[in-house]
């Protein structure tokens, strides 16, 4: 009996501690990862979710995009999808998805975007601010050394639609302050399942020079959404599973520029 009494006092303080973090484990906003491999559901058709290792620039000088929403110059060419769901609950395709490929001539960045959303609208939020409403944003960095901070070789660009009926109505917001240049070419078509997106941008306006064939980068692809019209309900990103890429270089992912099959 003596030794039951002795006990009983650790057995309430195991009992306590076992309640209180069961409480904070219960309770606590934490990151959630994407598995690995899951099965998902998106236009119909059953598709793999994995995180792709790597991204690539598709190099050509002769073959160029036309940003003019036709979105053909896009077809059949590989890419990521942003599926680390930063926050927002759990990964659902049908509520918000990315596809994102990226190309370039040596002198300019060409970017698609496919984003799935099921409440697509358009951003009214001057742009410093337009992360609360939907729209993408691409991390850029040409220094592949591992850094925390940004320099003057990265770059976050974040593209806000501004109308469903003109393609061309588009605020552009780098390192996000707004940018206005003829130089910029970007045109956003809404759709039933969400919204496409292509973009040109010179390489000499988000800190790189030229790029070439082998060479790698630094990069990361970001889709905003915000349901119902209320301030931004879920985050995704390609590869980092926080909400750090707006400040720490080092969590954006690996990017290679390749010929253009």
């Amino acid at each position: 009996m003596k030794k039951l009494l002795k006990m009983l006092p650790a057995a309430v303080s195991c009992f306590a501690l076992f309640s209180l973090t069961s409480c904070l484990t219960v309770n606590a906003k934490k990151t959630v990862e994407l598995p690995k491999k899951i099965q998902a559901e998106l236009n119909g058709q059953t598709v793999k979710v994995e995180k792709e290792a790597l991204s690539y620039f598709y190099y050509s000088t002769e073959s160029l995009p036309v940003i003019d929403g036709n979105f053909s110059e896009w077809s059949g060419l590989s890419g990521v999808h942003s599926r680390q769901q930063v926050y927002g609950g759990r990964f659902d395709p049908k509520n918000a998805d990315g596809f994102f490929v990226a190309r370039t001539d040596g002198e300019n960045l060409y970017i698609y975007a496919d984003v799935t959303d099921n409440d697509a609208r358009i951003n009214e939020y001057e742009v410093p601010q337009a992360w609360r409403g939907d729209g993408v944003e691409f991390f850029f960095g040409t220094d592949t050394g591992k850094h925390t901070a940004f320099k003057e070789t990265d770059a976050r660009v974040r593209i806000v639609p501004r109308s469903t009926s003109d393609i061309f109505d588009v605020a552009i917001g780098l390192n996000d302050a707004p940018i206005v240049s003829s130089d910029i070419q970007t045109a956003v078509v809404f759709n039933s399942n969400g919204y496409k997106v292509e973009a040109k941008f010179p390489l000499s306006l988000v800190g790189g020079k030229t790029l070439k064939l082998k060479q790698k980068a630094r990069v990361d692809f970001q889709v905003n959404d915000a349901d119902g019209g209320k301030e931004r309900t879920g985050l995704l990103h390609w590869n980092s599973p926080n909400d750090n890429t707006y400040a720490d270089p080092s969590s954006w992912g690996n990017a290679q520029v390749v010929q253009l099959p």
